[in-house]
């Protein structure tokens, strides 16, 4: 008997939450995870898997977010049997790393417009390093530090730790060997395969929007105080 892999065993998860989203329309964690009879942790790692193929979108509707299937895959007959490039099964998920690019080539202009009014592309693509070492380190129960993170990300640690803190990803103080530290904590693994499914674009969306409040908010106070 071969032992279980880590393409095979997410590469199922992730076949199963494919064929009930494309089933089921937008869904969110707990309507998934009951139609597929997986647990939760299972479900945002088949989400994680998904959305690192860009076969996946995340919207918010008020605190509650919803997932489902580009465009493209919803074009795609969810198979019916064991032929086919069925998402069911680890190869049904990989995409070659050429088709992948290809896909992800058309979106200069857009990213570069949401830059100009927010945050730019360098710091999405640091954010994106970012919270795929995050994302790996709590895999295996560790809690990186900020220094860790900035030095994956190539970001500094101040500029990196207010575009995580946008996307509702933020540090916490802690000693370690009698010094203290910046960590993001275990239980941060929730949110960061939320975002870990999200392809630049909407990582930049999430951004702009956060800055867009904290000008708002910060307009808000001035016209009190004035």
């Amino acid at each position: 008997m071969e032992e279980p892999t880590v393409e095979s065993v997410f590469g199922a998860n992730a076949g199963a939450v494919w064929r009930m989203l494309h089933k089921n329309g937008p869904s969110n964690i707990s309507d998934i995870a009951k139609a597929t009879s997986l647990s939760r942790e299972e479900v945002h790692g088949a989400l994680g898997w998904l959305g690192r193929e860009n076969k996946i979108v995340m919207t918010r509707q008020a605190r509650v977010v919803f997932f489902s299937l580009h465009e493209s895959e919803l074009r795609t007959k969810a198979p019916g049997g064991a032929t086919g490039r069925a998402p069911g099964s680890a190869k049904g998920i990989a995409m070659p790393v050429a088709q992948r690019e290809e896909r992800a080539s058309p979106k200069p202009k857009k990213a570069a417009k949401a830059g100009r009014i927010g945050a730019s592309n360098t710091t999405v693509q640091a954010a994106k390093k970012a919270l795929a070492f995050i994302l790996a380190e709590l895999d295996e129960n560790r809690e990186p530090t900020i220094a860790q993170v900035s030095k994956a990300s190539g970001m500094h640690s101040r500029q990196l730790g207010k575009a995580l803190s946008s996307l509702e990803v933020k540090s916490r103080s802690i000693r370690r060997k009698g010094k203290s530290a910046q960590i993001y904590p275990l239980d941060l693994k929730a949110r960061v395969w939320e975002l870990a499914a999200l392809d630049a674009e909407g990582l930049q969306k999430m951004m702009q929007k956060a800055i867009e409040a904290g000008k708002a908010e910060k307009r808000e106070r001035l016209t009190v105080f004035d």
